[in-house]
């Protein structure tokens, strides 16, 4: 339940186009890259429509500094292809676990007659899950360009990952974006899981005093 609540998060973070607009902005990111604030937009929806598998491919023609020109080249292509694959595959894994927990957590609580232990159980997992979650979250705080090489070499088994300054892809999210949209999960999640951590902590001690 826990997997399923993180794997949703990161999917409604990674998809907010109202992120993207405050992140370019800031950043400053649509002059940056010669090109303007609509036709920056049009590529990232582009590349969120591509991920949600709603289009085939991300070929997009632009004007940059008044030049039409292909948005992105073979390599960036290439590394989205990954980035949709690792993308929908976590999705499922994460939703098929979300499905599985509830139905055993509903039928744990059916089977058990002392249920206090069960929701007990769900606060534990919840505490172990949280506390992984905040080392995880130190180590990005204290070394952000290793925590996000570490997560590349961990789920791809490529090169493409490793972008040229000079690619469109990288100067659309570069570092600080993935930096502000990691710590912008990590809140979330804690928000997200923490509502049904408060709700087994009441009925806990609900159902332990009506045992005791």
């Amino acid at each position: 339940i826990i997997i399923f609540i993180f794997g949703e998060v990161i999917s409604a973070c990674c998809l907010d186009e109202g992120f993207y607009i405050s992140e370019y902005e800031k950043m400053q990111t649509a002059s940056d890259m010669g090109m303007s604030h609509e036709e920056l937009m049009s590529a990232t929806n582009v590349l969120l429509d591509y991920l949600k598998d709603k289009r085939d491919n991300i070929d997009l023609t632009v004007t940059v500094d008044g030049k039409k020109v292909k948005m992105f080249d073979e390599r960036e292509t290439l590394h989205m292809i990954d980035v949709k694959a690792l993308y929908i595959n976590a999705l499922t894994v994460t939703r098929i676990l979300g499905a599985l927990g509830l139905l055993s957590f509903f039928a744990i609580i059916a089977f058990n007659k002392k249920r206090s232990g069960v929701f007990l159980g769900y606060l534990k997992g919840n505490g172990i899950f949280l506390a992984i979650l905040a080392v995880l979250g130190i180590y990005a705080a204290i070394d952000f360009n290793s925590f996000w090489t570490g997560f590349h070499k961990l789920f791809f088994t490529n090169d493409l990952w490793l972008l040229y300054p000079d690619e469109r892809l990288i100067q659309m999210v570069p570092e600080q974006f993935f930096s502000d949209l990691v710590f912008r999960i990590v809140l979330f999640v804690v928000i997200c899981a923490g509502i049904p951590a408060a709700v087994n902590f009441v009925l806990y001690k609900i159902f332990k005093k009506k045992e005791l």
